[in-house]
């Protein structure tokens, strides 16, 4: 019989409001599993860093979050380093994560963690869910890592379900989910309708006024780069870039370049920074 073991629960939350022509933090909430770290950055906006000091995410873990930024303000949100999802027992149910964003007419909530980086034989399901204002902003960075290239690690086993959903001024406007369930998932990504036998892919997506003004702009920097793997699309006020790569280092290379156009030249965030 397989006996049960002791699992992570962790809650965090934030809430930014606007201080003048500054935003600052309102409500704060961490708890179990879950930190937030406030590095200092120049600028009107507040940075937060997300902190699992459990180390890493196994099956049966459970984390919920929560951000609201008001009116007129600015957030930006990334993790301490990439979050690692591991093998999990044959009985053990997923892990769950759960995030709801507010964004408010004229503010902006930028979500740009490290990579989520998948062993062998791990489950998970997460769901982001954004209710935003037309006039607001969102840029959402998703990067996924299948197995350590590096380690000599091969795939075999994996349970994934991630979602995406946001709603511009009470309407559904994106609904993205993947939905990975295989024995043998080296097999399943080498086939070129799923990634090509490429490990590494990342979705970015920016739902903005301004979002569909660069189309032009990302698509000739991807025409002209060396990221063959990468294409962009546009449409209903939103963006979306999407990218493979063999490794992770060449992934997040790509993907430094891009938020520098879709962050209007803002630096990386704190972390990102070698």
């Amino acid at each position: 019989m397989v006996g049960s073991l002791q699992r992570a629960q962790g809650r965090f939350g934030l809430e930014v409001r606007q201080h003048g022509l500054m935003s600052r933090m309102a409500d704060l909430e961490q708890r179990g599993c879950c930190r937030l770290l406030f590095p200092r950055m120049a600028g009107a906006g507040v940075e937060a860093v997300t902190v699992n000091i459990s180390g890493g995410i196994a099956a049966g873990d459970s984390i919920e979050g929560w951000l609201i930024c008001r009116e007129g303000t600015d957030l930006l949100l990334t993790s301490q380093a990439a979050e690692r999802v591991y093998r999990a027992r044959p009985d053990d149910a997923p892990a769950q994560m759960t995030v709801i964003c507010q964004i408010e007419p004229e503010a902006r909530l930028e979500w740009l963690p490290h990579s989520t980086i998948f062993f062998d034989g791990s489950r998970f399901c997460r769901h982001m869910r954004v209710d935003m204002a037309g006039s607001a902003e969102f840029l959402f960075l998703d990067s996924r890592i299948f197995g350590r290239k590096g380690s000599g690690e091969v795939l075999s086993d994996l349970t994934l379900v991630d979602r995406l959903s946001i709603k511009r001024d009470g309407r559904l406007v994106l609904e993205d989910a993947l939905r990975l369930e295989s024995r043998n998932v080296t097999a399943m990504l080498e086939q070129a309708a799923v990634s090509g036998g490429q490990g590494s892919v990342a979705t970015l997506v920016l739902v903005s006024p301004h979002a569909m003004g660069l189309l032009d702009q990302v698509r000739a920097h991807l025409q002209a780069s060396e990221y063959t793997g990468f294409a962009v699309s546009a449409w209903n006020g939103m963006l979306v870039v999407r990218g493979l790569a063999d490794r992770s280092w060449l992934l997040e290379k790509a993907l430094r370049q891009l938020l520098v156009m879709l962050r209007s030249g803002r630096p990386v965030p704190s972390t990102w920074r070698s």
